[in-house]
């Protein structure tokens, strides 16, 4: 108790010394001397302040003080990991025919990819969904009770083969004089969609195209093809590679600056690391087969991946 008496006096203390340089600060303003910080230090301990409070106002206040520096370091590597997005996409008048269409496709597929040993493991079921699917056509509604209608195809929609769900007819209504028509818009029920996607990690980097090919035949044009990436399943060598290297051009960047500042580097109060995430490049990409192209296979090509980590730092400054 007594000792947390005597540290409030000595803060009482350290506060009425400072008002009191405030004001010298502020009657000094003319004199061409000034006021140094060393002046400011003494008079503090002159005042009875700790040797901690003069410390803090030789080496500047709080946070900020000390040599801030950043580092980076980069490292390259090959990717052993492949993943493909593709799944089938059915198109029907109800639901259970589409989702039945979908089946028969993705059972198909997967029979594919187990051929080209694809393991359970490696598959997984990234979306599945059954939607109505709607367009929207246009109608001519007139006043009056004589008009003749005609169902003609969409000039917009071009000439789908018969029995297409994506066929709309639209409803042209012939005037008759004196009556007046106005065009409205409404939304038809065209069928329904089912959309079935597979995650699929390829371990064989060399055998993604003839996957993406024995794919999309096996699903015909209900096959989709997504997206296909390439990433490296264990970065932990090249993050300590990058991370090697980030530190060494912090180290050397927090020198640098010390030299040319003339002071002396003091000892690492602060260090953090960003970064050094899984790397993953992505591609979009068309398959051969999936467009009639029997004769043509799909190339897939890995390049190569990097890894970046990004440090920084805080040094003190040596008196």
């Amino acid at each position: 108790m007594v000792q947390a008496v005597v540290h409030s006096k000595k803060m009482i203390i350290i506060l009425e010394a400072t008002l009191v340089l405030l004001l010298v600060v502020a009657c000094s303003s003319d004199n061409d001397d000034g006021v140094t910080g060393a002046d400011i230090s003494d008079f503090l301990a002159a005042a009875g302040s700790s040797e901690s409070a003069a410390q803090l106002l030789r080496s500047g206040s709080g946070a900020n003080t000390g040599i801030w520096v950043n580092g980076s370091g980069k490292a390259t590597g090959d990717p052993d990991l492949g993943i493909i997005s593709l799944g089938v996409e059915a198109l029907a008048d109800t639901a259970s025919e589409a989702r039945g269409m979908a089946a028969v496709a993705i059972d198909q597929t997967i029979a594919v990819l187990k051929s080209n040993k694809i393991e359970d493991r490696d598959m997984q079921t990234s979306q599945f969904s059954i939607s109505p699917r709607y367009t929207t056509q246009e109608v001519a509604r007139c006043s009056g009770v004589s008009r003749e209608i005609n169902p003609v195809v969409s000039p917009s929609l071009g000439m789908p083969a018969p029995d297409s769900p994506d066929v709309v007819e639209m409803i042209v209504v012939q005037e008759k004089e004196g009556n007046k028509c106005r065009v409205e818009f409404e939304r038809v029920l065209i069928g329904y969609q089912v959309t079935n996607t597979l995650t699929i990690k390829v371990r064989d980097l060399n055998n993604m195209g003839n996957v993406i090919d024995e794919a999309s035949e096996a699903a015909d044009d209900l096959i989709r093809v997504n997206r296909v990436s390439f990433t490296i399943e264990d970065t932990k060598p090249l993050q300590n590679e990058a991370r090697e290297e980030a530190i060494a051009d912090l180290l050397t960047t927090a020198a640098t600056i010390a030299e040319l500042a003339g002071v002396e580097l003091g000892q690492l109060v602060y260090l953090t690391e960003s970064g050094g995430g899984v790397p993953q490049s992505f591609a979009r990409i068309e398959s051969a087969a999936a467009f009639g192209f029997a004769d043509s296979s799909t190339s897939i090509l890995a390049g190569e991946l990097d890894v970046s980590v990004n440090v920084q730092a805080v040094f003190g400054i040596a008196n």
